[in-house]
This record gives C-alpha cells, sequence and structure tokens, in this order.
C-alpha cells in the first residue's frame, strides 16, 4: 500500500500541477520548459501507472475473497478484516483519480490563459479535425469516477462525504459483516469502484501523455520563435555598434 495519504497527494499534485512558473516572467520561465513539463507530468503518469497495478492486485484480493464469500456464504472476521484492506486502498485510488484530474484541468486552465497563442496552435495541429478540449476531458473524468463512486454508495446508503470519513466507513462496514447480504452488497460495491477506477486510469493516463505532447510541442516552437527575436535583436545592435564605429573613424 502506497505510504503517501490522501491528503499528501492532494497537495503534492496541486502543487506539482499549478506551482509550476506560468506566473514568472518573460515569455517562457520557470518550469514551462518542453522538457520540465514533459518530466512534471510523466511523474503523474507514473503515478497513475503505478496505482493501476496496484489496483490490479486489490481487484485479484476482492475477488478471492467473494469467491471465498460465495463457498462460506459469509467470511469470517479475520477475512473481514482483510476486504476492509482493500477498501483503504480503493479510498487511496479514488482520491488520487480526483486529484489528478482536478490539478490537471486546473494546470490547463492557467495554460490556456497565460499563453494566448495556445489556441491557434491547437487549431493548426489539429487541422481538420476537432481541436481537443483537455481542459474538459480531466473534468469529464473527474465528474466519471464521482458519479460511480456515488452510484455504488449509495447502495450501502453511503455518501461521498461519509466516504471521506474514515469512522463512518468503518462504523457501516461493520454493520454490513453482521450478514450474509450485507457482506454480499459491500463486496459489490467495491467491485464496481474498482472495475471503473482501472479504467479511468488508464484513461487518465492517455489524455496526460496527450495534453502534455502538445504543451511541450508549443512551449518548443514560443521557445525557438523568441530566440530568433532574439538573435535579430544582437545582430541589430552588433550592426548599429559597427555602424557607430565606423562612423567615428571616419570622422
Amino acid at each position: 500500500m502506497k505510504t503517501i495519504n490522501k491528503i499528501t497527494i492532494s497537495t503534492a499534485l496541486v502543487t506539482m500541477l499549478l506551482s509550476t512558473g506560468l506566473n514568472a516572467s518573460g515569455p517562457i520561465a520557470g518550469a514551462t520548459e518542453p522538457t520540465q513539463i514533459v518530466q512534471m507530468v510523466s511523474d503523474g503518469v507514473d503515478r497513475a501507472l503505478s496505482y493501476t497495478e496496484d489496483l490490479t492486485q486489490t481487484m485479484q484480493q476482492l475477488e478471492q475473497l467473494n469467491t471465498m464469500r460465495t463457498n462460506l456464504e459469509r467470511l469470517s472476521p479475520r477475512d473481514w478484516l482483510s476486504f476492509i484492506g482493500q477498501v483503504d486502498k480503493l479510498k487511496e485510488i479514488v482520491d488520487f483519480q480526483e486529484s489528478i484530474t482536478y490539478a490537471a484541468a486546473n494546470y490547463e486552465a492557467k495554460f490556456k490563459t497565460q499563453f494566448k497563442d495556445y489556441a491557434s496552435f491547437q487549431q493548426m495541429v489539429a487541422g481538420d479535425t476537432p481541436v481537443k478540449d483537455y481542459e474538459q476531458m480531466y473534468k469529464d473524468l473527474n465528474q466519471g469516477t464521482r458519479d460511480t463512486v456515488q452510484a455504488s454508495l449509495k447502495q450501502l446508503n453511503l455518501s461521498m462525504k461519509e466516504m471521506q470519513d474514515d469512522d463512518a466507513v468503518m462504523d457501516k462496514l461493520k454493520s454490513f459483516s453482521k450478514s450474509a447480504v450485507g457482506q454480499k452488497a459491500a463486496m459489490e460495491a467495491a467491485s464496481q469502484i474498482g472495475l471503473h477506477s482501472i479504467n479511468q486510469l488508464k484513461q487518465i493516463q492517455k489524455v496526460m501523455m496527450a495534453n502534455t505532447q502538445l504543451q511541450a510541442s508549443f512551449i518548443a516552437k514560443q521557445n525557438a520563435k523568441q530566440e530568433m527575436i532574439d538573435a535579430s535583436t544582437a545582430a541589430r545592435k552588433r550592426g548599429e555598434i559597427l555602424d557607430s564605429t565606423q562612423y567615428q573613424y571616419k570622422y
């Protein structure tokens, strides 16, 4: 299980994605170098991949526990504790999905605001195909996670707010453990959330990789343009100095 808890994940991702030098001075500054953007988002993609692997193991554990429950009609207290451990992992993964999609959507919004030419660059890259609205794609992924979790929790008479309360979740799980029907309902809800999360994590990786490639390409083009301007300015200054020196010599 990851050692980073919910609050740490959220804080780290928001800091990583939003505190990236977009407000720094100059046309292209701070962590808006192509390699820095790629590395920044690559870290988020790596985390998503890591969570996907963890979630695959969690789903295998849930499947084994569910098979035991079916055969025995009801899990033992020890096995139920194992199920609670898998639920804790699911909660962490769901929080990660919400955190990273929220942070990425805000970063893309700030990127568009900071760089006015970004929209036209997107259109040029898209050509005849519709321009991808990555900010909205992140928001849709975020909402998709919330909708699925809410639907699953509703079956258990739990809300998203209660899901964030460890004590409330523990109380509910204890009550579910007392009957075969309660155990079955809780395990079905956990499986629904887990299956959805696997797909969501894959989508998050895909969108982030495409988005960062576009941003990095834009920044590279902007940097190249700025370098040409700087070179032209420097050449003009050298020419002015040369003209001034020649004039003084002739005089």
